[in-house]
């Protein structure tokens, strides 16, 4: 009896997985999932990238007609990013924490300009698909946002 109940959990569990994974499919959104949700080869990507650190989340997404995986984790004690591939666990972006003075000039220039002012900002540099991106958080208008620039200071999506 115990062995059928286990069986079945895992049938159950397994079908849970497959509906959530067809829905993100279908819809394109995020779908949060957990570290035994992903593929074997992403799963050894993320968990040898954040050896010695925490996986804080993961969320099953398709981008470019590709089921890919967006994690973040803390390693080293700073926030970091991966997009990893479902099918065979390449990595195809990071995303760093990084000074605000390590921005190039003409992306600080334009999150100052953007946000009124250098304080209270926190930078983010990724390379996703061979391309540079840098997002700048921080307060505008009583809220806190996100913008993107490429490496030229031109906002982006």
């Amino acid at each position: 009896m115990k062995a059928q109940k286990e069986t079945l959990l895992v049938a159950l569990g397994l079908t849970i997985g497959m509906v959530v994974g067809c829905a993100s499919d279908k819809s394109g959104k995020e779908v949060r999932i957990s570290l035994a949700q992903l593929s074997p080869p992403a799963r050894a990507t993320l968990e040898k990238m954040t050896t010695g650190g925490t996986i804080d989340k993961i969320d099953r997404e398709v981008e470019r007609g590709k089921v890919v995986y967006d994690a973040e984790a803390t390693v080293g004690g700073k926030h970091v990013e991966y997009l990893i591939a479902d099918s065979n666990g390449e990595l195809l972006g990071t995303e760093n924490e990084i000074e605000f003075s390590q921005l190039p000039e003409a992306v600080r220039a334009a999150a100052q300009k953007y946000f009124g002012a250098a304080s209270g900002l926190k930078a983010m540099k990724g390379v996703e698909y061979g391309e540079t991106h840098y997002e700048i958080e921080g307060p505008k208008n009583g809220k806190t946002v996100e913008v993107t620039f490429d490496p030229l200071g031109k906002r982006g999506k």
